[in-house]
């Protein structure tokens, strides 16, 4: 079975994606932020972070290989949202949304690539986009969120040009809006049903890591569902 690192655990898609893995019997770390925690469980082990601290980052990857021997695949599901057109977001606002959505990502993509490089079966990343950062229309009334995920797109796009000797494949999953309950409370005037349900984005997540998905090369899979 494969070791899969997971950040944001406690999240509405994390313990989703959590469940998916253990339930095919994997080993799963994840991350959860300081003040959080997880249930222990077999299999499963949560790792207390604030993945605004790179070297806390780095930790995280060299302990998660010293304890298990490496990292099959990593999903990244750390991030944030705020709403805003241009004359509404400020560069403080954008400044927010790049850590929340982007720097959160990139430092643990970093020392997690380097060490599939160095694998020799290589591994997988997941990183989390959106419907906004690739439709303009939808983005501009989130500037800062449309912003920072955009770069997780260029991120993943350098990833799989920089591992594709090595078998280390970087997959972006675009959802519309995740059906969590956090997102139900903000906006509860919203048709439910247009939603994308975690479980489905977990299995999506599932089968590009560890399933038959593995085979595909420099995927940008555009889960919208209804919307």
């Amino acid at each position: 079975m494969s070791v899969i690192l997971i950040t944001g655990g406690t999240g509405g898609l994390g313990r989703a994606v959590i469940e998916r893995f253990l339930e095919k019997g994997h080993t799963v770390v994840a991350t959860v932020g300081p003040g959080h925690a997880i249930d222990p469980r077999p299999n499963l082990e949560g790792y207390t972070l604030d993945l605004l601290d790179e070297a806390g980052c780095q930790r995280l990857v060299a302990d998660t290989v010293a304890s298990k021997g490496g990292i099959d695949a990593a999903v990244l599901l750390v991030g944030g949202f705020a709403m805003g057109s241009i004359a509404d977001t400020d560069f403080a606002a954008v400044e927010e949304q790049f850590r929340l959505n982007f720097q959160t990502a990139y430092q643990v993509v970093r020392p997690v690539f380097e060490q599939m490089l160095r694998q020799e079966n290589g591994g997988r990343i997941v990183l989390i986009g959106s419907r906004p950062a690739v439709m303009p229309a939808a983005g501009q009334h989130m500037v800062a969120y449309a912003l920072s995920k955009s770069l997780l797109f260029s991120l993943s796009d350098i990833l799989n040009a920089a591992g594709k000797d090595h078998n280390v494949v970087s997959t972006v999953v675009a959802p519309s809006t995740i059906d969590t309950p956090l997102n139900r409370k903000e906006m509860p005037d919203a048709d439910f049903s247009k939603w994308v349900n975690p479980a489905e984005l977990a299995e999506i997540i599932e089968f590009v890591t560890v399933g038959a998905g593995r085979i595909l090369r420099e995927p940008v899979l555009k889960a919208y569902h209804k919307a």
